[in-house]
C-alpha cells in the first residue's frame, strides 16, 4: 500500500470515528475525554520533539500525536454538523428510513414469488417422487411465519392452493404449513371441504390445530351433513381438539344408532374430550352386549378419569373408578381403575393404599405397590414393610422392584432378608438386584456371598449388583474382605469386583493370590495387566520361578512383557529383564526371562538371543526358539529361517515354521507376488503337513497369479490336496472381484 493511500485510509477511519463518538451521550464523551487525557503519556526527559534517545520514546510520542490529529477532526466534524440546518438533517434521516422499507417490501415481494414458484411445483405433486418440493415449502413458510404480513399474504396463497386442481397428495403436503400460519380465515375458507371425500382429511389437519371456538364450531356443524365415509374423521378431531362443545352433538348421533365404526370413533373422541357429560354418555356403554364397544368405554373412562386427576378432580376420578370396577373388565383395565380409585383419593391415599394391600384382590394389591414410588416419600415407607413381610411371592417381586427407589437402611434390610430366605428365584433375583441400585457398604458382604453361593441368574445379579454400588466405601469394604478371608471362592469374587470396579489399590491382592495355587489363573492376570506395573516385576518373578506350571509361568511372562512395554522408563523395558539373564545361572530362570524378552521384542533384545541360542542347555535353547516364534517384527525372519533349515530338532524346526508364516502374513505392506514368493519358501522348509497346511492357509490374503498357481499344482497332492484348492478357490474369488 503506498503512503497516500495509507494517509487517506486512516483519515477515513479517522472521520468514522469522529461520527461514531459525536452519537455518545454527554456522560460518555467526558468520560472518553478523561479516558484520553490519561493516555498522553510524555518521557521523564520532558522531550516531545520526536528527537529521543529511545524507541520508547517515539512511539510515545507518535502516540500523542495521533490522538492530536483525532482530537482535531473530531471537533472539526462537530462543528461542521452543527452548521448544518435541522430540516437537511431530518431529510437525510427520511431518505434512510424510506430506503430501508423499500428494501423491506422488496423483500417481501421476493419471498411471496419463491411461494408462487414453489406452490406451482407441488400442483401435481405426488408422494412417491420425493419430498423435495414439500420440504421446499415447509422451510419458506416457516421462515416467513412470524412475519404478520407475510404470514396473512401466504395464508391467502396457500388457501387458494389448497381449493384448486391440485392432486390429493398436494393438498396433505400444503396441510402441515398451512396449519402453522392458519387463523380464522382458514377456518372459513376449509369450512366447506370437512364434508368432501377428496378434502376432508387435509381440511381437518389445519382445523384440529387452530385455537379457539371458530374451528371447533366449523367441525360440530358439519357433523349433520357429513357423509358416512367422513364422519369418524370428524368426530376424531373433535375428540383430538377435546371440544366439550361436541358433546351433546356426538350424544345425539349416538342415539340414532349409526354404523360401528362411528361409535367406536365417538366412544374414543368422548374419553379424549373427558368432562362429566362424557363421561356420563361413557358409562352406559359399560353395559353394552358388544365386548369391544364395552372394553372401548371402559379405556375411554380411564384415560378421562386420569385427567380428571390431573386437575385435581378427586371425586369425579373417584365415581368413574367405582363405575369401572362393578363392570366386566380385562385384567389389566381392572387394575387400571384399582390405580385410579387410589389416586383418586389425593391426600388420603394412605388409608386406600393400606385398606388396598389388606384386601384378597391380587388385583387391588398389585395397584397399591405400584403406585407407592408415586405417592410415599422414603421417610414413609417404613410403615408400609410390614404389610409387605405378608403378602404372597407372585407379590414379592414388584415389592423388590418398587423398594429400588428407596435407598434407606429398613428398605435395603428387607430386601437382604427376602433375598435370603424367599422360596422362589424369581424374587431372590429382583431383590438383588434391587440392592445393587440401593444398596451401599453393609450388602457388600451379603452380595459377595450371593455371588460366591448361586449359580444362574442369581449369581449374574449378584455379581452385576456388587459392581453397581456406589460409593468408595464399598471399595474399602471389598479391600477389608479381601485382607481377612481365605475361602477362594468368594474371594474370587472380590476380586472380580475389584477389577469390574477398578480399584487399583487392590494389585497387591492379586499379586499374592499368584502365589497360590487354587486361584483362577484368568483373574489373575487380568487384575495384574490392569492394576501392576514395572515395579512388582522382582515380586512376581520369584512367584513364577518356584512354580512348576508352564502355563502360569508363560502366562506370567507375558503380563511383565506388558508391563514393560507400557513402562516409560528404556531402562525398564527389555535391558531391565536382560541384567537380570546375565547376572542369572539356573537354566529354569534364564528360560524364564529369554520368554520375557521375546515377547517384549525390542530390537537390541535380538543379539542377546542369538548369543544364548548357541547354549547346549535345551530349556535355554528351546526358550529362545519360542522368543523368536514370538518375535513382533520382521527382524527375527532371518534368524527363524536358519533354524528352519538348519535345525536337526523337530520340535524347533516346527516352532520356527509357525514363527514365519506369522511375520510373513504380517507383512501386508509388500506385494502379493513378493510374499508369495516369501511363503513359497517356508513351505519348502516345512517338515510335516501340518506346518505345510498353515502355509497354505495364509496365502489366499495375497490373491495374485503366482499363488493361485501354486496351490493348484499343489491340488492332487496326497497330503494337502483339500487344503490346496481351498486355497486356490479363496485366491479366484478374490482376484474376480
Amino acid at each position: 500500500m503506498t503512503m497516500k493511500n495509507r494517509n487517506k485510509n486512516e483519515n477515513i477511519e479517522d472521520k468514522g470515528q469522529a461520527l461514531r463518538n459525536s452519537a455518545v451521550p454527554d456522560a460518555r464523551w467526558a468520560e472518553r475525554m478523561e479516558f484520553e487525557s490519561q493516555t498522553f503519556i510524555f518521557p521523564a526527559d520532558g522531550n516531545c520533539s520526536g528527537k529521543g534517545s529511545s524507541r520508547w520514546s517515539f512511539f510515545q510520542t507518535s502516540l500523542i500525536k495521533v490522538q492530536k490529529v483525532s482530537i482535531i477532526l473530531f471537533v472539526f466534524l462537530i462543528s461542521f454538523l452543527m452548521t448544518l440546518p435541522l430540516p437537511a438533517i431530518a431529510d437525510s434521516a427520511r431518505e434512510i428510513s424510506t430506503s430501508s422499507k423499500e428494501q423491506q417490501a422488496a423483500s417481501s415481494q421476493n419471498s411471496l414469488e419463491q411461494l408462487d414458484r414453489v406452490l406451482k411445483s407441488l400442483e401435481r405433486f405426488d408422494h412417491s417422487q420425493g419430498e423435495g418440493p414439500a420440504l421446499a415449502l415447509d422451510r419458506l413458510i416457516f421462515s416467513l411465519k412470524d412475519d404478520q404480513a407475510l404470514r396473512l399474504a401466504a395464508e391467502k396463497k396457500l388457501l387458494q392452493f389448497f381449493a384448486g386442481p391440485v392432486t390429493r397428495d398436494a393438498r396433505i403436503a400444503v396441510s402441515k404449513p398451512l396449519s402453522w400460519i392458519a387463523g380464522s380465515e382458514s377456518v372459513k375458507a376449509l369450512s366447506p371441504f370437512i364434508t368432501d371425500p377428496e378434502k376432508s382429511d387435509p381440511a381437518r389437519f389445519v382445523l384440529e390445530r387452530i385455537p379457539g371456538d371458530e374451528a371447533s364450531a366449523a367441525l360440530i356443524a358439519a357433523l349433520e351433513k357429513a357423509p358416512a365415509e367422513v364422519m369418524p374423521g370428524i368426530i376424531s378431531s373433535l375428540g383430538h381438539r377435546r371440544a366439550t362443545a361436541a358433546v351433546p352433538e356426538l350424544e345425539k348421533l349416538l342415539k340414532k344408532n349409526p354404523l360401528p365404526p362411528v361409535v367406536v370413533t365417538a366412544v374414543e373422541a368422548l374419553g379424549n374430550i373427558g368432562g362429566s357429560a362424557a363421561s356420563d354418555i361413557l358409562l352406559n356403554y359399560l353395559k353394552s352386549g358388544d365386548e369391544k364397544i364395552r372394553l372401548l368405554a371402559a379405556d375411554s373412562l380411564l384415560r378421562a378419569a386420569n385427567r380428571e386427576i390431573e386437575n385435581r378432580q378427586h371425586e369425579a376420578a373417584s365415581a368413574i373408578a367405582s363405575s369401572l370396577l362393578k363392570a366386566t373388565l380385562t385384567p389389566a383395565e381392572k387394575l387400571a381403575a384399582w390405580r385410579v380409585k387410589i389416586l383418586a383419593a389425593g391426600d388420603n391415599y394412605e388409608g386406600e393404599i393400606q385398606a388396598a394391600l389388606k384386601s384378597r384382590d391380587d388385583l387391588a394389591r398389585q395397584a397399591a405397590i405400584g403406585v407407592i414410588p408415586r405417592l410415599v416419600s422414603q421417610d414413609k415407607i417404613d410403615s408400609y414393610l410390614g404389610f409387605f413381610s405378608g403378602l404372597p411371592d407372585s407379590l414379592q417381586v414388584q415389592i423388590a422392584a418398587v423398594l429400588a427407589n428407596y435407598p434407606v437402611q429398613t428398605a435395603r434390610e428387607y430386601l437382604v432378608n427376602l433375598a435370603a430366605k424367599s422360596p422362589a428365584p424369581e424374587v431372590r433375583t429382583e431383590a438383588i438386584v434391587s440392592l445393587g441400585k440401593i444398596g451401599d457398604s453393609s450388602t457388600v458382604e451379603f452380595l459377595a456371598v450371593k455371588a460366591a453361593t448361586s449359580r444362574g441368574n442369581e449369581r449374574a445379579s449378584a455379581r452385576e449388583s456388587l459392581v453397581a454400588l456406589r460409593g468408595k466405601a464399598v471399595d474399602r469394604k471389598i479391600l477389608e474382605m479381601l485382607s481377612s478371608t481365605s475361602e477362594q471362592t468368594l474371594r474370587n469374587e472380590l476380586l472380580l469386583a475389584a477389577c469390574e470396579r477398578n480399584i487399583r489399590e487392590s494389585r497387591e491382592y492379586f499379586l499374592k493370590e499368584a502365589a497360590s495355587p487354587s486361584a483362577d489363573l484368568s483373574l489373575v492376570s487380568r487384575g495384574l495387566r490392569a492394576f501392576g506395573d514395572i515395579s512388582l516385576a522382582e515380586e512376581l518373578l520369584n512367584i513364577a520361578y518356584k512354580s512348576e506350571d508352564e502355563a502360569f509361568q508363560e502366562e506370567m511372562a507375558g503380563i511383565m512383557a506388558a508391563w514393560a512395554k507400557q513402562s516409560a522408563r528404556p531402562d525398564a523395558r527389555s535391558g531391565y529383564f536382560r541384567n537380570l539373564l546375565g547376572a542369572e545361572k539356573q537354566p529354569e530362570r534364564q528360560a524364564l526371562l529369554i520368554s520375557i524378552i521375546g515377547k517384549i521384542g525390542e530390537r537390541s533384545s535380538l543379539p542377546f538371543l542369538r548369543n544364548y541360542l548357541k547354549s547346549q542347555d535345551p530349556k535355554i535353547r528351546e526358550a529362545c526358539v519360542r522368543a523368536l516364534s514370538d518375535w513382533p517384527e520382521v527382524e527375527a525372519r532371518d534368524d527363524l529361517k536358519l533354524l528352519a533349515s538348519s535345525s536337526s530338532d523337530l520340535k524347533e524346526k516346527v516352532l520356527a515354521i509357525r514363527g514365519l508364516v506369522r511375520l510373513t502374513a504380517s507383512e501386508r505392506y509388500r506385494r502379493p507376488e513378493a510374499v508369495v514368493e516369501s511363503l513359497k519358501e517356508v513351505y519348502s522348509l516345512s517338515p510335516r503337513a501340518e506346518e505345510k497346511k498353515l502355509v497354505l492357509a495364509a496365502f489366499p490374503d495375497f490373491p495374485c497369479e503366482p499363488g493361485l498357481s501354486f496351490c493348484q499344482s499343489l491340488a492332487n497332492d496326497h497330503e494337502v490336496g483339500p487344503e490346496a484348492r481351498t486355497a486356490a478357490e479363496k485366491i479366484s474369488q478374490r482376484l474376480r472381484r
